[in-house]
């Protein structure tokens, strides 16, 4: 049985019972009957903009009879002015002359508004019930989650553990992987293998509301990721491990550092956006990156694009996939598999909480910096410029994707910490050529076949 909202259901049956009496008797007034036509394409017109409203902001209209009864009132004004009923100029109310003159039965548009209405009022009380699931789960609201946590809710952090890739399939591991903003857990397997070549296990979560761990969670603030990845770290029998970021992941993986330090021996912190005030992060981050930008001046804007882009999650990855050369596809692809509260907490997290700065200039345990060279997202010269005599800092040749550039120049940073964590500062030398060979990008099985 469809559940309608009781507003929906009201609106519909009055303006069902309105038209029947206005188009019972075809000798009534053309004004009247003109009038019935135009009401019930507002109010199917209604109906599409508060399912759009619905699943591109998570909000559903608050008083649903009052805006309905507005954009009626606004598709029927041109009767109010003597002459004006047909004149082409009132197509800007609704299509006002075009509708009038499509047929003179009101019947189509009739049907048209009783079909749109249902379809708003299923999806408006899946919606609720998603909502109310989550609340019952100890969870916030997931507004404005879009795609298919519209009318599913999301699952609760508490019940279920991070998606995540490991090189062994038991026990302890030696080596936790967190990747960054809008990114998954495939842009570690280049270095994920090399670790194991060499025997040292690893483990790379989705972090929370990315990649596979889309459907966990309503609240993405770093206290959140850090709950998940202790979860995770004991669901697969992890007391510690060396924590390695990339990029946002840096700042998960020092605020991990902070709230669990028995469950850290050393942090590797990949490309960190090190920003020395929220303006200075502002401005960075928004420099190349539209989203990013609409996101960091507060743009509602924002939260509609990436809503639209959730909903249209295939053709929107299939998009990034071809535009982006230089990742492989599969994690190109995983460049939309997020949704805004996840991408916006990870922005907010990095403008108003970021750890970073405190902790490169003090840190707590052994930590090595590693930046590119060419990096525009997290220049080297914020790290070399900043007085940070505990921390060992590596700079290499390369630009923002060190982890699939320089696959082999991290492993080897990595074993090394966990061999002995070292200190001071040094620049790293260009790799050989047979070693940037050895290290390029690995594609995913499923690319290569295509290639």
């Amino acid at each position: 049985m469809i559940a309608v909202p009781r507003a929906s259901a009201a609106l519909t049956t009055t303006l069902v019972g309105a038209d029947l009496l206005l188009l019972a008797d075809a000798g009534l007034d053309g004004n009247l009957h003109d009038w019935g036509i135009h009401a019930a394409f507002a109010t199917a017109v209604f109906w599409l903009v508060a399912l759009g409203r619905l699943a591109l902001r998570g909000m559903p209209f608050g008083n649903h009879l009052a805006w309905a009864t507005g954009m009626q009132a606004y598709a029927v004004a041109p009767h109010a002015l003597p002459g004006a009923r047909h004149a082409g100029w009132t197509d800007a109310f609704l299509l006002h002359a075009s509708v009038g003159r499509v047929g003179a039965s009101a019947v189509p548009w009739l049907a048209t508004a009783l079909v749109t209405g249902a379809a708003y009022g299923w999806v408006w009380s899946r919606w609720r019930r998603a909502r109310r699931l989550e609340v019952a789960a100890g969870m916030a609201p997931g507004y404005g989650l879009g795609g298919d946590a519209l009318i599913r809710p999301q699952r609760p952090p508490s019940l279920g553990t991070l998606a995540f890739s490991a090189t062994a399939a038991g026990g302890s591991h030696d080596v936790l992987l967190l990747h960054g903003l809008a990114a998954s857990r495939r842009v570690w397997d280049p270095v994920g293998q090399l670790l194991a070549e060499g025997g040292v296990t690893s483990l790379r979560p989705d972090l929370l509301g990315f990649g596979a761990s889309r459907s966990i969670g309503t609240r993405f603030g770093l206290d959140d990721h850090v709950t998940a990845l202790a979860r995770l770290l004991d669901c697969q029998s992890t007391r510690s491990a060396v924590v390695v970021g990339h990029s946002f992941g840096c700042a998960v993986a020092v605020a991990l550092a902070l709230e669990h330090p028995e469950r850290v021996r050393a942090l590797v912190l990949v490309c960190p956006p090190v920003f020395r005030s929220g303006a200075e992060a502002r401005d960075r981050l928004g420099r190349d990156d539209w989203l990013a930008r609409q996101v960091v001046n507060g743009s509602s804007g924002a939260s509609v694009a990436c809503s639209l882009m959730c909903l249209l999650r295939r053709p929107a990855a299939a998009a990034v996939a071809r535009a982006a050369h230089a990742v492989p596809e599969d994690l190109a692809r995983d460049g939309v598999q997020h949704s805004w509260p996840s991408y916006r907490g990870a922005l907010d997290a990095l403008l108003d909480d970021n750890p970073l700065p405190a902790w490169i200039d003090r840190p707590a345990v052994a930590t090595t910096v590693i930046l590119g060279s060419a990096d525009p997202r997290a220049p080297a010269e914020d790290v070399l410029g900043w007085p940070h005599e505990n921390v060992r800092v590596l700079e290499l040749p390369g630009d923002h994707l060190l982890p699939l550039t320089q696959a082999p120049a991290i492993t080897a940073a990595v074993r090394e910490t966990l061999d002995r964590p070292v200190r001071g500062i040094e620049r790293a030398a260009a790799p050989s050529p047979n070693a940037a060979a050895t290290c390029g990008v690995r594609q995913p099985r499923r690319e290569r076949r295509r290639s």
